[in-house]
């Protein structure tokens, strides 16, 4: 099967024209703790760096996007309408007046697709909707690193476990191939899902898109012959698309062969282990809520991840682990290896985590307050040094201030983590330190485990209806 990268020509977005408000979720794609997706490094932006509309030749005339009640919206709508449909002219008499919902826009698109200028007014939008909505006093319930759980005895462990190894799957089939008949019905369905998920990013309702009505508006035959609708190619927009390996087996469904590009620096560490997990959507969904009560309810490990190779470490890891294989056997659909695969990940992930990013959300926050008015960087940076306001974090604020050459590293990261939050807006400190770990999480380089992976393939496969809606952790 052949695979041939697709340029899409695009084009300007008409300006102008009426505004309308945004749904009441608004824009959040907050994250607070170590277990939130990380999607580009800090050290370099991702994607594009400008927001000027690309030129070009027009297959068909510009969609008339109205003007948003944010800069947010403003650029949001200038990068969803560079995509072409490229099927008939009946999709310029289309009346797309809505953007679609963050839900569509989070799910569909690469996560490269939130450039640092898309993040930045993201979060002025979020402060402004902030500053017009009720909110708490003070910053939200914290999970606690003291609490170090139950020590749960080895027996209680052992049943725990043979629960586990009795939910153990049957091996996936992966000689019996699909018959040239069956692969050209497959490859339609597929076809099809590709021009939903164009419809959809073009402000579509999904309710709309019965297959008589995107058939005769949008012929398949069509979309046959545009390689730009391939669903095997990892195309510069979409963050997914289906592997033509796993498309040939018969075994598998639609879900399973479902698979994310590793885009933005090897965003995915073992995306070739976690393609072969071959997990259904019964236990991915399983296994998102193991991971957020695993990482909820061990948290405690974040203390201790540092001492591999002390003597207390074994049994420290011990400890976490019983636990985690006791929060596994509540779900039906997860096995004894990937509840040890999980916590595994978690350990790495974690230490990960400590070393390279804990605590930086408050020293960015100190470093942000001080600097005003004839107060630089450097002196802000001398400051906070000086005062030893961020003990985790003072061995690297202090190599910075020796850093020969200036601070361009740290300074840039800083930057790129506060761009967006005004000194001119009063906002409370909690939510500032707030906005900045949101900023944080999703711009370092924090690597993605399984549990973000699954997340994501769960999050587009509802919203193309490729299986049923259900809670998803956010």
């Amino acid at each position: 099967m052949t695979q041939k990268k697709c340029r899409l020509r695009r084009r300007s977005p008409r300006e102008g024209s009426s505004r309308r408000r945004r749904g009441e979720e608004g824009a959040s794609l907050s994250g607070s703790h170590v277990e939130s997706d990380s999607s580009s490094t800090l050290d370099e932006p991702a994607g594009r760096t400008s927001s000027a509309p690309p030129s070009g030749s027009l297959d068909e005339p510009p969609v008339a996007w109205p003007a948003r009640e944010s800069r947010y919206h403003e650029i949001l709508a200038s990068r969803l309408a560079e995509l072409q449909l490229q099927l008939c002219a009946a999709a310029a008499d289309d009346d797309i007046s809505n953007l679609p919902s963050d839900e569509i826009v989070q799910a569909l698109t690469r996560s490269n697709f939130y450039d640092d200028e898309m993040r930045a007014a993201l979060v002025e939008y979020q402060i402004q909707k902030f500053l017009s909505e009720p909110h708490g006093p003070g910053v939200g319930e914290r999970n606690s690193v003291e609490d170090m759980g139950d020590d749960i005895p080895e027996e209680e462990f052992v049943n725990y476990s043979e629960k586990l190894k009795a939910c153990r799957r049957a091996g996936i089939d992966t000689e019996t191939r699909l018959n040239q008949e069956e692969f050209r019905m497959l490859h339609v369905k597929y076809v099809r899902y590709r021009i939903k998920a164009y419809l959809l990013l073009k402000g579509k309702h999904i309710d709309e898109q019965d297959e008589a009505t995107s058939e005769s508006k949008y012929p398949l035959e069509l979309a046959l012959e545009n390689t730009c609708f391939s669903p095997y190619l990892e195309d510069g927009v979409f963050g997914w698309y289906f592997d033509s390996d796993l498309c040939l087996l018969k075994s598998l469904s639609d879900y399973q062969r479902l698979v994310l590009p590793n885009c933005a620096w090897s965003e995915y560490g073992s995306l070739s282990q976690y393609i072969l997990f071959y997990n259904t959507h019964e236990a991915d969904r399983d296994y998102v809520l193991y991971w957020e009560k695993m990482v909820k309810e061990i948290k405690w490990l974040e203390n201790h991840v540092l001492k591999e190779g002390t003597p207390e470490w074994d049994q420290i890891r011990r400890k976490g682990f019983y636990q985690a294989i006791r929060i596994a056997a509540e779900f039906h659909n997860i096995d004894f290896g990937l509840a040890y695969y999980g916590f595994m990940e978690y350990i790495w992930r974690t230490r990960f985590y400590v070393v390279f990013v804990k605590d930086l959300d408050r020293a960015y926050f100190e470093i942000w307050k001080r600097i005003k008015g004839q107060t630089s960087f450097r002196d802000a940076l001398q400051e906070v040094c000086t005062e030893n306001l961020v003990p985790s974090r003072q061995k690297t604020l202090k190599a910075e201030l020796q850093r020969p050459g200036g601070f361009l590293q740290l300074e840039r990261q800083f930057r790129r983590c506060t761009e967006g939050i005004s000194k001119e807006v009063k906002l409370p400190d909690w939510r500032v330190q707030e906005l900045i770990a949101q900023e944080i999480n999703y711009k370092r380089a924090l690597p993605k485990t399984y549990a973000h992976y699954a997340r994501k393939k769960l999050q587009i496969a509802e919203v193309l209806g490729m299986i049923p809606k259900a809670e998803i952790p956010a």
